[in-house]
């Protein structure tokens, strides 16, 4: 099976969720791409600095500079790979260490890039970017363009699911692997896990968790799609919720709770 993937270039999950996809699958990989965009990309009208606030009030001060630490140490390591001072720290340079054909874009739907992977026979494209495939890049590979949502389709489309499943007092969340269609986190679910939320678990953990959960669940969507097995689940439109960008406000009624929580826990508020 001939595999491409498709990333952003984010130091703090997706770079481990990649490697790890590469490193069990080095022979299938035949090229990756980043694009343009990051977890702070946003759809037009949407406030970015809003945005950053919400997810400090909703991570935590101490999660929130650790992994803003995390990301500009990333940039400054790119810096100084211009400048030839050290190796690529991208996962690009990961690629490239491995001889797999990298590809730097500014987005998938762009027609040289279109143009260019479009003769190179894929079966399956790997979709970690923060861009919407379009139509043109769909119809690409044999088996189609999948990617990782961290809940339990068709539950819980949209952004920050996490935030969203904890706000919403839900008592299991996952993982889904799915087929990528035009609409937003639709098409056949491939391969899906669900576990119980613990009553200490946060954002953060949630998030850690998924990410463990997510690059186990991906080999085996593979190994699925490798063997032709085609039994999925529906990600039926009919029981879709959708989460939009949390807001300030949607961000501290998440804190007050999350303190509230804590402190029944602890005993220390009845």
């Amino acid at each position: 099976m001939r595999i491409f993937i498709i990333s952003m270039d984010d130091p703090i999950h997706t770079y481990d969720f990649i490697k790890n996809i590469i490193n069990e699958r080095p022979d299938n990989i035949v090229g990756v791409a980043v694009a343009k965009g990051n977890r702070l990309t946003l759809s037009k009208g949407k406030s970015k600095i809003a945005y950053i606030i919400s997810l400090l009030i909703i991570m935590g001060p101490i999660h929130f500079f650790m992994n803003s630490l995390v990301t500009i140490r990333h940039k400054i390591y790119g810096i100084l790979h211009k400048f030839s001072i050290i190796s690529d720290p991208s996962i690009l340079g990961y690629a490239n260490s491995l001889g797999i054909r990298t590809f730097n874009i500014d987005s998938p739907n762009e027609s040289a890039f279109i143009d260019t992977i479009s003769t190179l026979n894929i079966d399956l494209i790997i979709n970690q970017s923060q861009c919407i495939i379009k139509k043109k890049v769909l119809s690409i590979p044999k088996l189609g363009v999948i990617n990782r949502h961290n809940a339990l389709l068709p539950k819980n489309r949209g952004r920050l699911t996490p935030f969203w499943v904890l706000s919403k007092n839900e008592m299991k969340t996952g993982v889904s692997i799915h087929f990528v269609e035009e609409s937003l986190d639709s098409g056949d679910i491939i391969a899906q896990r669900s576990y119980d939320i613990e009553h200490n678990d946060t954002f953060n953990s949630l998030v850690k968790k998924n990410y463990i959960l997510a690059s186990e669940l991906i080999l085996e969507a593979l190994d699925k799609l490798e063997n032709g097995n085609t039994e999925y689940i529906i990600n039926d439109n009919k029981y879709a919720t959708y989460n939009s960008t949390p807001s300030i406000k949607d961000a501290l009624k998440y804190r007050v709770n999350m303190i509230i929580k804590f402190l029944r826990i602890n005993k220390l508020f009845v």
